[in-house]
């Protein structure tokens, strides 16, 4: 492929990853406890590829306007997609009343236990299970605060046979009536870098023994409320009108340096 073909064909590539997950971000924007994404980029020098040499050598043939201001490989340069991060700024709160409805005010997360292992959520969306557990919207066992490294299943929250109404106080702890039930667990993490999301919902830490959950001391559980989505619609649509205009001015460059190409071809060979 031509040279200056390649940066274009590089950020329109780049362009429609990003189109993509603007796209998804405005698909849920509707969705409780989602956490929007962005793409990141970097430049990639193919110069680099090749060990700089710095010494200078005695000219021996014209000097040409790139031995006065050197641009180190600048006029080769394309973009890749260095890949993804997620914004865990918080989401508005919204009142539902219903009493296993929980959000968290500060930077933890609920754990939960998956067919893939234990697992990270802000969507406190949580109903009863037909045996009595406290699961989530999709029937995964949210858990009780306790020792990590035990057998998640020893820490289910176990609801049925329970009297009296179900409180939750701000610290997590589930009362039926004056009885209290079981801690839900709530886990912060001191580098957010390392949790990385596992579905829509749904987060891993992919560091567990350099990143360890820690109790969530700063974050607040509030009964009867709902996190919603951390994405902006205005500043999405935004963001998708500036990314499809770029996009386009790639075609048209792509179109040109065609064009440039063909005549390159068929008319200067004439002469």
């Amino acid at each position: 492929m031509s040279k200056p073909l390649w940066p274009a064909v590089s950020g329109a590539v780049a362009r429609d990853m990003q189109v993509e997950v603007i796209s998804n971000n405005l698909a849920n924007v509707n969705t409780n406890g989602f956490k929007k994404d962005a793409v990141d980029f970097k430049e990639y020098l193919s110069k680099n590829e090749k060990e700089r040499d710095l010494t200078v050598d005695i000219p021996r043939s014209p000097i040409k306007d790139k031995d006065l201001y050197p641009i180190d490989g600048r006029d080769q340069s394309f973009v890749i997609v260095n890949g993804t991060h997620t914004s865990f700024k918080t989401g508005g709160l919204k009142v539902t009343d219903n009493p296993l409805d929980l959000a968290l005010s500060g930077p933890g997360f609920f754990e939960v236990a998956t067919p893939a292992g234990v697992r990270y959520t802000r969507a406190g969306a949580f109903k009863l299970s037909p045996d009595g557990r406290l699961v989530t919207s999709e029937g995964h066992p949210v858990l009780a605060k306790g020792d990590s490294a035990s057998d998640p299943a020893s820490r289910y929250i176990q609801l049925s046979g329970r009297e009296g109404p179900i409180h939750v106080n701000e610290a997590g702890e589930i009362y039926a009536g004056d009885t209290l039930v079981s801690p839900v667990s709530i886990v912060e993490f001191g580098d957010l870098k390392t949790v990385r999301k596992s579905g829509s919902l749904y987060f891993e830490n992919k560091s567990p023994v350099a990143n360890p959950p820690q109790a969530g001391a700063s974050t607040l559980v509030k009964q009867g409320m709902l996190e919603t989505s951390n994405v902006n619609p205005v500043e999405e649509i935004s963001n998708l009108i500036r990314a499809n205009r770029m996009f386009e001015q790639d075609l048209k460059a792509m179109k040109t340096v065609n064009e440039m190409l063909q005549r390159e071809v068929n008319d200067i060979g004439k002469l």
